[in-house]
């Protein structure tokens, strides 16, 4: 569309004159004389005719002069396209004009000052190259416009021909599709997992998130690098045959661990899942990952949680069962010493001349220390097992005020082996007030500080070599622990990660890179700091500072009761024979003991009516446990429960130590001695 040339427009000819119209032959009328325009004007017109043949097309065509403006040619669904149905009569008489074909398109167009622009010019300026453009009407449609000239015997343009389409639809579908895609890649570039695309193995495409998690700071840092670069070398052969077999099947991977290497050197774990899919028209992979860091730290703590859980509950079983037969054991032997000095006694008084002639003095006096030996061997057994019971509370969260240094002797005498083989122990220890804190947790610190001092320090040089530890009144007012060693040190650019899960500098195989990890996060659960000062080939000091409980002095053991001098008779219930012989005997020829080896046999006598002045009883027992039968006897002869006595080789049920925690009952732990169960029973039958 344009505006007519610069020559003013010609009068269309008169109808009777009008290209297309048939003349009569038979007319004798005189034919007015015809100019050489009005003559191009009419052949002009009168080759438009074959367009006709366009009327029923689905485009709209258009074919005007490109000298007069005129129109020569619009079939009908031109102007449907373009709502100017009234103008299609005049078109067809030839009497339309370009300019007036415009100025009534115009108000439905959304933009006229570009309308005009484009669509009016009809003159030379025009380029007559075929040329393409679209507009947007008023009610939202879009018609795409092609242009091209019809060039006549010279090269130059006779006539413009126009053809319109409705694009309205797809261009809305276009659109829709435009939107679709910056939605999903929006959806992606904000995704808080790492996406990636690589193509042969490089990377073609990465997201901000994997771009976070590799710590780079932009997409070309990446693309086109190889994947396996970053890829940690254990991992590169598995990721390899992921990659394959994704390509050779179509099948997506399924989740897939493995590590990662940052810009930065360090390493995280990552979980990954892949597929095969086309990107910029070219097959490829698609890696959906995500930061797995952390839920592998809280799996690594889960799972050394467990462990010290089973390692607990192994710890209390075996304790129980070693305290039961170590209760007779070391009874037996405290009461076969006093024997052997009676009988030393005995013959000193009445056969001293016989006993020396036959060595018996001698004889005696090296069977009692064959006794004091076994006795001290039971005895470092029972402190074991004692300090045994300490792993048997990992699982559970029990904080009390605890003094450090009985907390940091156990810890030593459980890495006493380790520690004495690379160096010197040296101990410090300065008054200190309690700490509230969980004895087994923190001695599981102190344990893991001194089994590291003593691996920093290389081996062959005990005598010269030193781990220190020292208890001090730190100025802050807390409790200070420092274990330090003169090993191999730290290396400054290892030292801001050691306190990192999984971070280790030991060969693999020889630690998890978790003991540290833990220990911080023991300490500063219990509002304590863990810190650590090194010097390269000096060694290093590692601080355990918590808080001290306010004015609360650790609690003084009571003064022990004098002993009940009156004869009792008591009942000694325990599954273990020799445990009820054995506290038979400590009870001795003052009181007399009936025992018997089950709560079912204890429970049918206590029901027949028999009466005991105190009972002894074992808490864990088979089928009638000491637990059930002082429950039982609540209900049936309640007056007997206040005179029970317990005995336990070990508490390591939530029920048992319930069971303590509540009755008002005294108990002894085995193994106890004679003095501990007298002292209990006089108490007992005081009360």
């Amino acid at each position: 569309m344009a505006h007519p040339p610069s020559d003013p427009p010609l009068e269309p000819p008169p109808r009777e004159q009008r290209a297309g119209d048939r003349e009569d032959p038979r007319s004798d009328a005189p034919h007015p004389p015809r100019s050489p325009f009005n003559i191009l004007e009419e052949t002009a017109f009168e080759a438009a005719q074959p367009w006709r043949l366009s009327d029923d097309l689905p485009l709209g065509l258009y074919l005007v002069d490109a000298r007069s403006g005129r129109v020569l040619y619009a079939n009908p669904r031109f102007f449907q396209l373009w709502h100017i149905e009234p103008l299609e009569e005049s078109c067809r008489r030839g009497e339309g004009l370009h300019a007036t074909v415009l100025q009534h398109c115009l108000p439905a167009v959304a933009d006229g000052e570009s309308f005009l622009r484009r669509y009016a010019s009809l003159g030379d300026d025009v380029s007559l190259e075929p040329r393409e453009d679209e507009v947007v009407l008023s009610d939202g449609r879009t018609l795409q416009r092609f242009c091209s000239a019809i060039r006549d015997a010279h090269g130059t343009a006779g006539c413009w021909l126009n053809v319109f389409k409705d694009v309205t639809d797809r261009k809305r579908t276009q659109h829709a599709l435009q939107r679709t895609e910056l939605n999903f890649r929006k959806l992606i570039e904000s995704a808080p997992e790492g996406i990636c695309v690589h193509r042969n193995q490089r990377y073609v495409y990465v997201n901000p998130a994997m771009l976070t998690s590799l710590r780079y700071e932009r997409a070309s840092d990446l693309i086109g690098r190889h994947v396996l670069e970053l890829i940690h070398p254990d991992d590169r052969e598995m990721v390899t045959q992921r990659v394959k077999n994704i390509i050779a099947t179509g099948q997506p991977a399924p989740p897939q661990q493995m590590r990662s290497l940052r810009s930065d050197g360090t390493w995280f774990y990552s979980e990954t899942v892949a597929l095969a899919l086309e990107f910029d028209g070219e097959p490829s992979v698609l890696v959906l990952g995500r930061d797995i860091t952390e839920r592998k730290q809280v799996e690594a703590q889960l799972l050394q949680a467990d462990r010290m859980v089973m390692m607990g509950t192994l710890a209390a079983g075996v304790g129980h069962e070693i305290n039961n037969p170590l209760t007779y054991v070391l009874s037996n032997l405290v009461l076969a010493g006093e024997e052997v000095d009676q009988l030393t006694q005995e013959l000193e008084q009445h056969a001293p001349a016989l006993a020396a002639a036959r060595g018996w003095r001698s004889r005696l006096n090296e069977l009692k220390e064959l006794l004091t030996e076994a006795h001290s061997g039971a005895d470092r057994v029972r402190t074991i097992v004692r300090d045994l019971k300490v792993l048997s509370r990992q699982g559970e969260e029990r904080r009390t005020a605890v003094d450090v240094r009985e907390v940091i002797e156990f810890s030593i005498k459980m890495s006493l082996h380790e520690v004495r083989s690379r160096a010197r122990l040296v101990k410090q220890y300065e008054p200190v007030p309690a700490v509230y804190a969980d004895g087994a947790r923190l001695g599981q610190v102190f344990l893991n500080l001194l089994v590291n001092a003593a691996q920093a320090i290389p081996e062959g040089n005990a005598q010269g070599s030193e781990i220190a530890v020292r208890v001090r009144h730190d100025a802050s007012g807390r409790v200070a622990v420092e274990v330090s060693d003169t090993g191999t040190g730290i290396a400054p650019e290892v030292l801001p990660r050691i306190f990192e899960p999984f971070y280790t500098t030991k060969p693999v195989g020889a630690g998890t890179g978790l003991g540290l990890s833990i220990c911080h996060s023991i300490v500063r659960d219990m509002g304590g700091e863990l810190t650590v000062r090194t010097e390269l080939g000096r060694g290093s000091t590692f601080t355990v500072l918590l808080p001290a409980v306010p004015s609360a002095p650790l609690a003084k053991a009571p003064s022990p009761a004098p002993l009940e001098k009156r004869r009792a008779h008591i009942l000694v219930i325990d599954d273990e024979p020799g445990v009820g012989r054995a506290v038979a005997r400590m009870l001795g020829p003052q009181h007399t003991a009936t025992v018997v080896d089950s709560g079912q046999q204890a429970l049918e006598r206590l029901l027949a009516g028999e009466s005991f002045d105190a009972i002894f009883c074992d808490l864990m027992m088979p089928g009638v446990s000491g637990m059930d039968l002082y429950e039982r006897l609540g209900e049936l002869r309640p007056e007997l429960t206040s005179r029970f006595i317990f005995m336990t080789g070990g508490t390591y049920t939530p029920r048992a130590r319930t069971f303590l925690a509540t009755i008002p009952n005294g108990w002894l732990e085995k193994p106890f001695d004679a003095q501990q169960l007298l002292r209990l029973l006089a108490q007992t039958l005081r009360d």
